[in-house]
């Protein structure tokens, strides 16, 4: 077991029983089907989290003053149907969703979202999904499953039908054919750099009062996240993804949030890593 806390925190800082945010590392990969690698991801994302400044450059606060505690890792299951029940188990047993605290889980692959919306919905009888992504996820299932990473949009229907999907930029004929509607009205990266105000509305309407979010660093582009399973070019920047962020965090309650698919590539190359724990940051600052 990993000992490394989010931004190695002091002790009165980083207890769980009074901190505001719980980062809790799921290093999940059962369902990979290109690049492996993503298990090692929250390892990899705690690890160069101390690095960071606790002073944010926006809002001009301490964001760690309200307390971040890790938890410890959810140990994968042997398929992915008991995967999913693990974190459900899991994180019906913290029960952060009804406490208040704010959970940010650290991924692994994307089939680790359904299960956590499944217990903030059973909260949240309004709750809705905003998704970043390069892929729809919307396959009803995927290599045999139906908790393939590549379905896990699918899976989040079951629980809500209030789904936005931004940056997308790759989906299956399948899909298109399965889920029109959904399709329709993904939002593109192409969209978003064309018009970012008319497409921030349509986001913000197509939200309830309470949100989680699910973000696969996919959906930034491969030149400043390099690191995850399938890179797609054309991909959204650092201030497209946190400008949107900041407004949904500062509009909506966002009462949750997961980052999935960081692959740590090795070396000295810690790109990715960084980036994931610096929107780790951004959310905890935006929603102080």
């Amino acid at each position: 077991m990993s000992n490394h806390k989010f931004l190695n925190l002091p002790a009165e800082r980083s207890d769980p029983q009074t901190s505001r945010y719980l980062i809790l590392p799921i290093p999940y990969e059962g369902t990979v089907c290109f690049l492996s690698g993503t298990a090692r991801g929250p390892e990899a994302v705690l690890s160069v989290s101390d690095q960071m400044e606790h002073f944010d450059e926006e809002l001009l606060i301490d964001f760690t003053q309200r307390g971040i505690a890790t938890l410890p890792p959810i140990p994968s299951a042997n398929t992915p149907g008991e995967e999913f029940e693990r974190i459900y188990s899991t994180v019906k047993q913290y029960d952060f969703f009804r406490t208040g605290q704010f959970p940010i889980i650290l991924g692994g692959e994307h089939s680790v979202t359904p299960p956590i919306v499944r217990a903030a919905a059973e909260v949240y009888e309004d709750l809705s999904v905003l998704q970043f992504d390069a892929h729809a996820d919307l396959r009803d299932s995927y290599t045999g499953g139906r908790y393939s990473h590549a379905s896990a949009m699918r899976r989040v229907l079951d629980w809500t039908t209030h789904l936005v999907q931004v940056g997308i930029r790759s989906f299956s004929e399948e899909e298109y054919r399965d889920c029109p509607e959904r399709i329709q009205h993904i939002l593109t990266p192409k969209m978003l750099t064309e018009n970012r105000t008319e497409y921030c509305n349509r986001i913000l309407c197509g939200l309830t009062e309470h949100v989680y979010l699910t973000i696969d660093v996919d959906v930034f582009d491969p030149s400043i996240a390099p690191g995850t399973g399938t890179p797609e070019p054309g991909g959204l920047d650092w201030l497209q993804v946190t400008g949107l962020l900041r407004t949904i965090c500062t509009t909506k309650k966002v009462v949750g949030a997961d980052i999935v698919e960081t692959m740590p590539l090795g070396g000295c190359n810690v790109i990715t890593e960084f980036l994931t724990a610096r929107l780790a940051s951004k959310i905890i600052a935006y929603t102080s």
